[in-house]
């Protein structure tokens, strides 16, 4: 299986760079005849989707794709605004949906030359399906299907939004800084807090905490990993009962996932989410036992195989509904 770190020119900022990873069985990416990209969430850069022993982006090429997760600019690998470099309240939060689309529209413009393919499989996970659903409801023709995985949509929650932004963000949002820091510690009680207070390796191998937290590290000075904030006000948004795309534009197949445990991705949202979607061949489905993280827990498996199904199954009228 060959794997090579790409790097995009952005066309929306030029200089800047959008780090894309690619990961497919044949001579060529274009051998395998299709291509899935993999869009991540708020604080987590690409990478999320291939960690060693629960990697998404290996089960996609063993299902016969070419497949793609980028770094949104401000994560991972991408360009780093120098903002990045000082202490965060020096500046105000940046790399929001805006700017994530327009890193979209660039990957997959590269993936379908690399590939060869006319249409590219898209899944988002938490604030990827914010990205990705503005994507797809505004730029239809270079999507096959796509996924909405974990999707926070619009969902009026005011204790979950002042928990967000702060009374401080809420009425300034540059108040809220450029970047924020996350450490394992804190990364591990927000994981966990999905579990109710059940231990957390019914629900986790052994040893993949460690091996995610590390991956997610790599492209960092210290052991702590920096997100930017602008993906704050987006979710500050979405909190306040405001969409920021309109799913009834996307025409799109697409499946709406969550975990059952999942309290960011909550139920009603979704089923919301799901209930607004434009096109015919839509479809909603809940892994049991599965947090917001479901993709690196126990329960990956079934969500990587949920997934798997949609994307390759074929499509009729019966396919509008639930798995």
């Amino acid at each position: 299986m060959a794997t090579t770190d790409l790097h995009v020119d952005s066309s929306h900022a030029p200089g800047e760079r959008i780090r894309l990873r690619e990961r497919h069985a044949g001579v060529s990416p274009a051998a395998a005849g299709r291509a899935v990209l993999f869009i991540h969430g708020a604080t987590y850069p690409g990478a999320m989707f291939d960690v060693p022993g629960t990697s998404w982006l290996a089960h996609a090429v063993a299902d016969g794709y070419a497949a793609y997760a980028l770094d949104v600019r401000g994560y991972g690998g991408s360009t780093r605004p120098a903002a990045m470099d000082g202490p965060p309240e020096r500046a105000a939060p940046f790399a929001r949906a805006d700017a994530a689309i327009a890193d979209i529209a660039d990957c997959i413009a590269t993936i379908r030359e690399r590939a060869e393919v006319d249409t590219v499989d898209v899944v988002g996970w938490s604030w990827g399906t914010m990205t990705c659903g503005g994507y797809a409801a505004t730029r239809p023709g270079t999507i096959g299907r796509l996924v909405l995985f974990a999707p926070v949509f619009r969902h009026r929650d005011p204790s979950r939004l002042q928990a967000l932004v702060g009374r401080r963000g809420a009425g300034d949002p540059g108040a809220l800084g450029a970047y924020r820091t996350v450490t394992m510690a804190q990364a591990a009680a927000r994981w966990d807090a999905d579990f109710d207070g059940d231990d957390p390796a019914r629900w986790r191998a052994p040893g993949v905490l460690e091996r995610w937290f590390d991956l997610m590290c790599a492209d960092e000075p210290a052991e702590v990993v920096r997100a930017p904030n602008g993906v704050l006000l987006d979710l500050a948004e979405a909190l306040d009962g405001r969409a920021l795309y309109d799913a009834g534009a996307i025409d799109r197949p697409t499946l709406v996932v969550r975990g059952s445990t999942d309290a960011t991705a909550v139920r009603a949202d979704a089923l919301g989410l799901y209930d607004a979607l434009g096109g015919a061949h839509r479809q909603y489905a809940e892994i049991a036992d599965g947090g917001h993280f479901l993709l690196l827990e126990r329960r990956a498996p079934a969500l990587f195989e949920t997934v798997s199904r949609f994307l390759r199954g074929p499509l009729d009228d019966s396919d509008a509904g639930r798995l």
